[in-house]
């Protein structure tokens, strides 16, 4: 074999090796559309704990706990989710703290990773105000619930997001229900009823990868969400395209193939 043809069809064969070893056994290994917990309906860019990091965007992890709503961690806060909504990219949360609880076991307000999520404009936010003096009533006061584990730590809920100010702590719970909160008789359960969040993972490039044929992938070299496809080993932005651009590794080739490499 001529040395000067073989040595440029074997740098060709080893980076394109070493291309498709970074990528290869990517289409298969997620599973989309697929149930966590007692709530179905997910889909990148989420993904269990126990599935590749390939099969979800960084941040949208759930923890899958049969017979339970399934759990994501958000800024170091554990919410359930109670329901998925693929389609709007809304998902209702509650805090993990306030399941069993009518009041925040943890002393910090909630809190999201507006990078990833962002609040639905149908919410309000209450404040739990703790250790405050006797007699204080701020304005608009809701009422006041007994909490703490012997039920004698008096809590005063006021609407809005309200820091401390004369009481020892401060806790903000955003709600779905702007008027049902108004109601003390009522507040438990809109609680527990959670609030929505709309995650913001561009959906065009996992839309036209599956619209291809392709699975939705994160790539870890690109931080991107790039397409897996049955037909190469390849990553792209979908099958279609990849498909015109596979690298032709026949030995019949009289000169070098053009290469394109997609992240």
């Amino acid at each position: 074999m001529n040395l000067h043809n073989f040595i440029p069809k074997l740098l060709i064969f080893i980076i394109v090796q070493v291309h498709r070893t970074n990528s290869e056994g990517f289409y298969g290994t997620c599973n989309t559309p697929f149930s966590c917990g007692t709530v179905s309906g997910f889909q990148y860019p989420f993904r269990r704990h126990q599935d590749p990091t390939q099969c979800g965007y960084p941040g949208f992890e759930l923890n899958c706990d049969d017979p339970n709503p399934p759990t994501i961690n958000i800024m170091n806060i554990t919410y359930r989710i109670l329901a998925v909504n693929p389609t709007n990219q809304i998902m209702t949360l509650v805090r993990g703290d306030m399941v069993n609880s009518t009041c925040p076991l943890d002393l910090v307000n909630t809190t999201i990773d507006h990078n990833l999520f962002d609040y639905t404009s149908s919410y309000t936010n209450i404040t739990f105000l703790y250790g405050c003096p006797v007699a204080f009533n701020p304005i608009g006061m809701i009422g006041s619930l007994a909490c703490g584990s012997d039920g004698t730590g008096l809590v005063i809920l006021a609407p809005g997001a309200l820091g401390p100010g004369m009481c020892k702590a401060s806790v903000i719970i955003p709600s779905l229900d702007s008027i049902g909160f108004m109601d003390p008789m009522k507040l438990v359960q809109v609680l527990q009823d959670g609030f929505d969040v709309r995650w913001k993972v561009e959906s065009r490039p996992c839309a036209d990868c599956t619209g291809s044929g392709g699975q939705c992938v994160y790539s870890t070299s690109t931080r991107l969400t790039k397409c897996a496809c049955p037909e190469t080993s390849l990553l792209g932005d979908s099958c279609s395209k990849l498909n015109k651009t596979e690298v032709s590794l026949s030995p019949s080739s009289s000169s070098s193939p053009g290469i394109n490499f997609l992240p």
